[in-house]
Formats: structure tokens, sequence, C-alpha cells
């Protein structure tokens, strides 16, 4: 059954079924009698009727999207440990640990009662048997602590993901522009080196620290005793010496293929430009030099990563058996020194796996200063505002935006790029906004749409301040079509494209409503030329749109979007004169309040 809570928070179990059909129920009702009707034809028994008639329908409404559901889980930006107790990483963490620290000491124990026998002169069945079932379960628990290490992965990974898309998601827009598209790129692939390197990294050094801590322990017990003890620790430092010195190296490379990634892509872009305007003898100058810079880097650090990766295993099994030198000329007994001996083996197991996870891990740790502030993005969340005020009907008439004194500025200590601003729209209004270019006539659009916070003054949607509303609800009121660079067509289908500002996937009553804007707007031939109509498949990687239709697909798009205010940044400047009247007549007979922004 299913766990619900009642509202008056009681909690109970329903069956599946009930709560199944008390929400299909409206979308079986018609076809049911249809059903009934072909299995009576058919002449099928009772016994196998129902089955049968529950097999037609939900074939039948496969496809038909049920409404009112809503998934409820943790904001991807609230506390990440919190998220991973909630997902049960923690538990299954505690769950690998053990199964690893179990392993080893099946290990030691299988090995302790084959040596024991062996120095006693001979092996029997008895101990022979148990030594055999000691390597079988230590088999078995390597098993699950790898099965428990996959799960662990794949959790962590996906909040990670979900944390990171959601950071990306919650960037400030300057901030985006500021970094360029190359340096976001190569963001992207650092946060994959972090999700990949850096988790199988730190489960593989976390079985390390727990094979050297019981080396550590099978060493006191050896010949060696606090000698070798001593020398573990003191190479272990060692050890960890050489892995900060390959740390900084590995910082050097990556801000260098940084570069070459930025680079690369900034030059993608700009390639016409450069053949344009740069002389032929200049053109690969910078890149021969930031190529050298990434070469000297990589020699540095592939120095370095190779005695990481080959001296700690090798180097202790010296070390370690230099260690025995002084028992074994003290006349030492045969036990202690083959305890002693497997200590040492153990412990450069140990080494072997650390230098191993400890490259991967600390080039995780350097990826991860590139994402942190991708990371720490995701916990800049609005407002949720009051949920009575968000879901409030709109005002039949009255005034719907106002704007009191109003600043702006873009970064601390810049020029106001908005001074004491004020303006009243009410329901029906049309207002036109003419400016020079730079006056911040697209800034005032952004902070009246939601995208920017005022520095100073008031914004009050029917007399709800942002705050109060919530910044999600107020975006869904105020419908904004930026200028072309500012906006975007999404690789999806057009119909996504268009009512993406809707519920989705939209109703079929949202997607004829859709047509209907599209045609209206001059985009008719459009679709009659696509072969799937609404479905076809647009953007970068589909169906190419003019510039025009671009700007009328914004524009259907805020239209499409049911809000209180329409406003529209150089929305009519890519058309011809016809279709700019078309398009005019349209906005002025759909749009509850509006605001255009054009050049005079």
């Amino acid at each position: 059954g299913l766990r619900v809570l009642s509202p008056a928070l009681a909690r109970a179990r329903i069956p599946l079924e009930t709560v199944r059909r008390a929400l299909s129920a409206h979308l079986e009702d018609r076809p049911a009698s249809h059903v009934d009707k072909w299995l009576a034809a058919a002449r099928v028994s009772p016994r196998r009727a129902a089955r049968a008639r529950a097999e037609l329908l939900a074939q039948l409404v496969a496809d038909r999207p049920i409404g009112g559901v809503w998934l409820l889980r943790a904001d991807p930006g609230s506390s990440f440990r919190r998220q991973l107790s909630m997902r049960g990483v923690l538990r299954r963490g505690a769950a690998f640990l053990a199964a690893a620290a179990a392993q080893i000491a099946l290990g030691i124990a299988a090995w302790w009662l084959i040596g024991a026998g062996a120095l006693d002169g001979g092996v029997q069945p008895g101990w022979l048997f148990a030594w055999v079932l000691l390597s079988l379960s230590a088999i078995f628990v390597q098993l699950l602590a790898s099965w428990a290490g996959g799960l662990l992965t794949i959790d962590v990974a996906a909040l990670l993901k979900q944390r990171l898309l959601c950071g990306a998601l919650r960037l400030d827009p300057a901030a985006i522009r500021r970094r360029g598209a190359g340096e976001l790129l190569a963001m992207v692939s650092e946060s994959e080196a972090v999700e990949t390197a850096g988790l199988g990294g730190a489960l593989g050094a976390i079985v390390a620290l727990v094979q050297l801590a019981s080396a550590a322990l099978v060493l006191s017990a050896g010949a060696g005793g606090g000698l070798h003890v001593a020398l573990l620790v003191g190479w272990t430092a060692a050890v960890a010496l050489l892995a900060r010195r390959f740390a900084g190296r590995r910082a050097a490379w990556t801000r260098e293929r940084f570069a070459i990634t930025n680079g690369f892509v900034e030059n993608v872009i700009g390639h016409r430009t450069r053949v344009a305007q740069e002389a032929p003898h200049l053109h690969h100058v910078e890149e021969d030099a930031t190529l050298e810079r990434y070469h000297r880097a990589s020699g540095a650090m592939d120095r370095v990563g190779d005695l990481l990766a080959s001296l700690p295993a090798r180097g202790w099994l010296a070390l370690g058996l230099l260690g025995l030198v002084p028992a074994v000329m003290g006349g030492v007994e045969v036990g202690p020194l083959v305890v002693a001996t497997g200590g040492i083996l153990q412990a450069q197991a140990a080494f072997a796996t650390l230098a191993t996870s400890l490259g991967a891990l600390l080039s995780a740790a350097v990826s991860w200063r590139s994402i942190a502030r991708l990371f720490a993005a995701a916990e800049d969340r609005e407002p949720p505002g009051i949920p009575q005020a968000a879901l409030g009907r709109p005002a039949a008439a009255g005034v719907v935006l106002e704007a009191r004194g109003v600043s702006f500025r873009y970064g601390e200590g810049g020029e106001p790029v908005l001074r004491d601003c004020g303006l009243v729209l009410s329901k029906g209004d049309r207002l036109l906004l003419e400016g020079r270019s730079g006056g911040g006539k697209s800034t005032l659009a952004a902070v009246l749409s939601g995208l920017h916070a005022p520095a100073s003054g008031l914004v009050l949607l029917r007399g709800l301040d942002r705050r109060t509303l919530g910044g999600a609800a107020w975006r869904r009121r105020v419908a904004s079509a930026p200028q072309f660079h500012d906006n975007h067509v999404l690789s999806g289908t057009l119909a996504f494209n268009l009512l993406m500002g809707r519920a989705w996937p939209a109703s079929p009553e949202d997607r004829r409503e859709a047509e209907l804007v599209c045609r209206k707007l001059g985009l008719g031939p459009l679709l009659d030329r696509m072969p799937s109509g609404l479905d076809q498949v647009v953007g970068e990687t589909g169906w190419q749109l003019s510039h025009g239709e671009r700007s009328r697909l914004f524009l259907a798009r805020a239209l499409l979007q049911r809000s209180d205010v329409v406003i529209l940044d150089e929305s009519f400047g890519a058309l011809d004169p016809l279709t700019a009247r078309a398009c005019v007549d349209t906005v002025l007979e759909r749009a509850p309040a509006l605001v255009v922004i054009a050049h005079p």
C-alpha cells in the first residue's frame, strides 16, 4: 500500500489501485464502455474478462497525462549533508567502510591460520578447512563492499549533478557573460572529473587508509615492532608531502588547460572576425604561447605524477625490509619475522592503492576549485513568497505593475544605470518606452520582469512586492521577451519552446491555442512546412529558424504565458512592415497590459 498524510495530518495506508483509480477514473470512463462492448462481442469468459479489460484500458490511456500530482523533494540548494542522509548515502558509506574493514580482517585471519599451521610443522585438515571458509568469506565481503561502493557512487553523483545544475541555473546572468563560453565549457569538463575521479578516488583512499591501519597493527606484533610502525608513519608523511607537491603541479596544469579551452572556444566563435581583421602572420602567435605554457605545465605535473604512482609502494618495500635488519641480526624467531613480512606486504598493497587513489582524488580536488562557485550558487534561493499571494487571481481592473524610485547599478561601486525611475501600469494599458542605446531601457525591463533586484526603490505587482509574491510567481505574472541575443530557442519541440511557460506536457487545449497564436503571428506557413508541425524539433540540432521566425517565436512564447503584464524588448525590429503590423495587432489583442521597448 501507499502511506498517505491526510488533511488532518493523520497517517494511513491506501492500496495503490485505489489511488490509481482515483487519479485516472476520468480518463478511463469513456474507453471503458467501448472495451466492455468489445469483450462482450468477443464472448470472453468472465474469468479472463477482468484481466483483459484492465490490459486494454492500460493500453488505451497509457499516453494520457494525469494532473493533480506534485513531486515533493528537497531543494538541490538545501543542506548537502541532509540530502545525503535522506538518500541513505551515509548509511551506505558506513556499510562500505564496515565491509572493507571486514574484508581486511578476514584476509589477515585466513593467512594467520595457514601461517600458524605451517610454522607448527603441518597444516591440519580442520585448519585448512577454516582457511578456505575465511578466504571465501573475504571474497563475499569484497563483493558486498563493491556493491555498496557502486550504490554510494551512483547516489552521490546524482545528487552532485542536481546540485551543480541547480547552481548553474541560479548563477547571475551578468556573471555568466563575464566568464565567457570557453570558461563555462571548461567548468563542465571539470565537473565530470570531480564525479568520475573524485568519487572513485575517495573510496579507494578510504580502503587504503583502513589497510594501512591494519598493517600498522600487524607490524607492531612482528619482529620490527615499534621501529616498523615509526617507519610506516614517516613514510606515510613523506607520501603526503609528495601528494601535496602533485596537487600544486596539477593546479598549474589545470589553469593552462582552462586557458586553452577558453581561447579555443572564443577563437571559434570569433573566427570570421579574426580572418577579416587580424594579420595572417599573427593568427597563431597567441595559441603557440598558450600551448608552450601548457606543455611545460604538463611535463612538470607528469614528473611528479610518475613519482607518486611508483615511489610509495616500491619505496616502502625497500624501507620495510631495511627495518627488518636489526631483528635479523639479533636472531629473532621465525614466527615474528613472518608476521613482520606479512605486515610489510600488506602495507605495500595499501600504498599501491593509495598512490592510485591519491592521484585521482587530488585531481578531483583541484577540479573542485573550478566548480565550487556552481556548488555554492545553488544556495542562492529566491524567497518562496506567500502561497496565498502566489495563487491569487489576477485583478479585474486597476493598477497591475508599479515602480517607485527604482535605481539599479551593475556591480559594487558602479555608476547607476537607473536613477529614481517610476512607472504605473494598469490593466489594458499599452506603454511605449523609447530611448537612446545604453540608456537603461533593457535594464528597466529586467528589473520589472524580476530578473534583477533593484538597488533601491520599490516594484509592486498587484500591490505585492517580489519577496511577498516570490520570484517564480513574479515571473509567471510578468512575461518578458528580451532582446534577440538574450533569448534562446532550446533544443526541443516547437510546442515545448512555445509553451514552456505553462504546465508541461501541454494539454490539447494549450496546443490548439499555441497553433492559433502562431498563425496570427504569421508562422502558419512555417507550421505547414514542418513535417511534424508543433512536434518538430527546433534549436541548434533541429529545424533552423530564420531571424524573423525566431523573433515571432519569442513573441508567441510571451503571449502564451497567460501573464498579467507582457514586456517586449526590441521584438519587432527584425520583421518587415506587413508582418510587424500583424504581430502588433495580435499583441494588442492578447496582452492584458503591455510594455514595448524600441529605439526612437
